[in-house]
């Protein structure tokens, strides 16, 4: 899965956004509305409000995608959210792979709600 063009976003859309493109479960990822971009040095950044359009992160997100009611709320599911922290594994030469990202819990919710029709 690839971050959608903030172009593709309007205010007001709802969203999964992680701070950083892996979407580390350790690492800020939230579930909110579209708010804004934030023109950042080394690229820009989706700022993410809750329902009273408070931002989640001062900072923004490095990506976000929107998301329909049901996906959040099957994500939201008790005993899915907080999302289980990724685990990294690490090849002999120290590189690092994620499983279980904020991203992967979205490809879940996505197959199980299509297999629920």
């Amino acid at each position: 899965m690839k971050a959608i063009e903030a172009a593709a976003l309007k205010g007001g859309d709802y969203v999964l956004a992680t701070k950083y493109e892996d979407g580390d479960t350790g690492d800020h990822y939230v579930i909110g509305f579209f708010d804004s971009m934030l023109p950042k040095l080394g690229g820009d950044r989706y700022m993410i409000v809750d329902g009273e359009g408070k931002q989640f992160r001062g900072n923004g997100f490095r990506r976000a995608e929107t998301i329909t009611a049901e996906e959040g709320a099957w994500l939201m599911a008790s005993g899915r959210w907080p999302l289980p922290m990724s685990q990294w594994t690490y090849d002999e030469e120290g590189n690092g792979t994620i499983e279980g990202s904020a991203w992967d819990w979205l490809e879940k919710a996505r197959a199980a709600l299509k297999e629920t029709g």
